[in-house]
């Protein structure tokens, strides 16, 4: 009866504690900028790399499944574009209401239109490597598909993370 209790107490703290959130938002034109932007063309014709910052400062960010809101965010990225074709990773850090940081890594694939004007769009994935303060012990990964471009300074986005905190 003892290992009973012990095993479905085992069992109820790991669905209480394992829960996986999926927290859904939109990355709107107006929240974000970049901040820095440096092209390299190459000796290929259309060839470019490209390193960037973007910074985002939300006026109406949803509440996720611990209740907060993010604030603002970062993130820096490298693209190795022919006529805005190609791959693009790097970084991103977001800051909470109450001071806590969720950061990580992402990596995608830009497809641009033969009008280099046009918006580009971008599909790409996310690994959540840490974080501070309620995201100290956060493992997680995500999903995002936007529209983006850089002459215009033009970026917009959906994003999915799916997420758990452990102890």
């Amino acid at each position: 009866m003892k290992y009973i209790i012990l095993l479905l107490l085992s069992i109820f703290s790991f669905s209480l504690f394992g829960k996986t959130c999926e927290f859904t938002w939109e990355n709107k034109p107006e929240d974000s900028k970049y901040t820095e932007q440096y092209s390299i063309k190459t000796n290929i014709e259309g060839h470019a790399i490209r390193i960037f910052k973007l910074e985002s400062n939300y006026k109406n960010f949803k509440k996720n499944c611990e209740g907060l809101a993010a604030v603002s965010g970062e993130l820096w990225g490298y693209s190795d574009y022919t006529y805005k074709n190609g791959t693009v990773s790097g970084y991103w850090t977001r800051v909470y209401d109450d001071g806590s940081t969720m950061f990580g890594t992402w990596s995608g694939s830009a497809q641009s239109p033969k009008d280099q004007n046009k918006n580009s769009i971008i599909i790409s994935s996310s690994i959540i490597t840490g974080g501070t303060g309620v995201y100290l012990k956060v493992k997680g990964y995500g999903t995002s598909k936007g529209e983006f471009n850089p002459g215009t300074g033009y970026t917009s986005n959906s994003n999915t993370i799916f997420y758990n905190i452990s102890d």
